[in-house]
Order: structure tokens, then sequence, then C-alpha cells
């Protein structure tokens, strides 16, 4: 679980609620395309052997297969390892006064967003195809009266679970501000 403490702007007792990730089976195109990506020298070597069985006999023709294959591999595994970075590093915590929106872009950049819960006035959750709605994710969009644009949470599972509890941390909210505005303004006397 992240500690929260180590966030900025933190306030002394809040809580986590929850800490989204995408879901897994985002993951299994990114599979799908490096069982494909493994395959594809293989392949080319056994076309090339069944097609010209002399072509590998020359030494300097069987390194310079070798180093492509290689230099090939090497762009592949930088390929699927900054996307799994931006899959497991793109976060969203919900905590019980804020939500903070954490996406890598590339390798070495990173953004950080906050937006306070008591600011948050509709929450929408969107599954849509078939996959998304057997394996239960989508993604969930909260919006507030600010011109900052919306939060969205890609891929997320459980996307109508996640945003009835948005909504229902952001009415609490609403409601202790309110309570505390009241206090600390008072309330008008009727004439």
């Amino acid at each position: 679980m992240i500690d929260i403490n180590h966030l900025p702007g933190g306030a002394t007792g809040e809580r986590t609620i929850l800490v989204l990730r995408r879901h897994w089976i985002t993951l299994f195109s990114l599979f799908v395309m490096f069982v494909a990506v493994v395959l594809l020298p293989i392949g080319t070597y056994i076309a090339i052997r069944y097609t010209s069985p002399a072509f590998f006999d020359d030494a300097a023709r069987s390194v310079l297969f070798i180093l492509g294959a290689s230099i090939f591999f090497l762009y592949t595994w930088l390929f699927l390892y900054q996307h799994f970075l931006d899959y497991y590093l793109d976060t969203w915590i919900v905590t019980d006064d804020r939500i903070l929106n954490i996406e890598q872009h590339g390798l070495f950049a990173r953004t950080v967003s906050e937006l306070r819960l008591h600011r948050v006035q509709d929450v929408t959750a969107e599954v849509k195809g078939f996959v998304r709605t057997v394996f239960d994710y989508g993604d969930v969009h909260i919006q507030t009266a600010g011109e900052t644009q919306r939060f969205q949470f890609e891929e997320i599972p459980h996307p109508n679970a996640v945003a009835k509890m948005v909504m229902d941390l952001a009415e609490k909210e609403r409601k202790e501000h309110l309570e505390e505005a009241v206090e600390e303004f008072g309330m008008p006397k009727k004439a």
C-alpha cells in the first residue's frame, strides 16, 4: 500500500481509501505482442534456412544475422519495459480528502495532479465493449465545476463501484466543509 504521507500536500490524519491501477487484462495485448516479436526472428531464421540452406554457411552472414537479431531483441525489451512501466506507474489514489492522479509519460516524465473531494460534481463510469463488460473494467470520469479538465481513471477494475464510492466520499466531504463553514462564519440571522 502506498503511504500517503510520502506524497505532496497531505493533511494530517488523511486515510487512503483506494489505490487503483489499470486492469491486469490490459497487459494481455502486450503479452501477445511480446510473443509475436519473439517469434519473428526465429521464424525469419527458419524461413531463410528453408529457402536457401547455404545462407548461413558464410560466417559473416551468420554474425550479421545474430547481431541484427540481438539489436531487435534489445529494442523489443526496451519497448516492452516502457509499456509495462506506463501500466504499473499510472496510479490513481483516492483518500478521504482528495484524489491523486499519477501518470507516467514515457521513461522520464511523470504528471501528478490533485483534486479535492469537495470540488467533485459529477462522477461517470464508462464500460464500452464486450471484453470490458466481461472482465468488468472501464473508465471513470470525474468532473469539477472549475475550468480544469476532468480527471480520468483509465481501464480500472469495477468502474461502477469506484464511481459510487467516489461520489459518496465527495458528498460526505461536502457536508463536512459546509458544517465547518457554518461553525466558522455562523448562520445569518433572519430579519
